[in-house]
């Protein structure tokens, strides 16, 4: 009679145990929704497919939910989405997903030199699967345009943005404007850059025959001075 009672008892309470767990497929829908967002940037359409989650992880109740793409992992090829309860509870989990990007990405049009600037036709579009292109393929080519390239590229190849440098705003022996501002006062000089620098890289500045200052280098020959 006892273990009867127990078995009873234990199938009454398993429903309301379910009730007051966080559902498995809840998870998926919320990645889902959320991964459906993302995606929509690219016209060429994209599909995905989850891993499972392990049935055994019981999870407290969960008002709202936050997903985000796992540390080191981009949203094309084999992917993880981090997805935690962000209102009820203070659980987070993993969930593996396979992801298929069709976009537009540019290559080059012909061999390409490394230290070569980027100019118009020298890029052509493809189209392919994101997750089969290794690192940062190029899908905007005004991202790519005017700046140097740090490795040769082969026609066809993939442009990536690991590639690119910044163009140089300021070369070595210029003729500079030096803007200096302190304390709400701003005063402007002439000068020469004595090195090369990209937009918002440091450089030092000889102003009259012996002063040296270090600024930041705009666009247009400026350079920054703050105190």
């Amino acid at each position: 009679m006892r273990t009867f009672l127990a078995s009873l008892i234990l199938l009454v309470c398993l429903p309301a145990a379910a009730a007051g767990q966080t559902d498995l497929a809840t998870i998926q829908r919320a990645a889902a929704s959320w991964l459906d967002q993302q995606l929509a940037q690219y016209q060429g359409g994209s599909s995905y497919t989850f891993g499972k989650l392990d049935n055994r992880l019981r999870l407290e109740p969960c008002n709202a939910m936050d997903v985000q793409a796992a540390p080191g992992y981009r949203l094309a090829g084999n992917s993880m989405l981090r997805v935690r309860c962000a209102d009820g509870a203070t659980w987070a989990v993993n969930l593996p997903v396979k992801i298929s990007v069709q976009a537009t990405y540019y290559v080059a049009a012909r061999p390409l030199p490394s230290g070569h600037v980027l100019a118009d036709g020298d890029l052509i579009p493809q189209q392919g699967d994101l997750g089969q292109l290794q690192g940062s393929v190029i899908l905007d080519p005004n991202d790519a345009l005017g700046r140097t390239l740090s490795s040769a590229v082969a026609a066809g190849g993939a442009v990536r943005a690991e590639m690119l440098r910044a163009p140089m705003v300021v070369q070595q022996g210029q003729k500079v404007r030096v803007v200096m501002r302190a304390g709400g006062v701003e005063v402007s000089n002439d000068g020469f850059a004595l090195n090369n620098a990209a937009e918002g890289q440091n450089v030092r500045v000889r102003v009259g025959n012996n002063t040296i200052v270090q600024g930041i280098a705009r666009s247009g020959g400026v350079v920054e001075v703050t105190d």
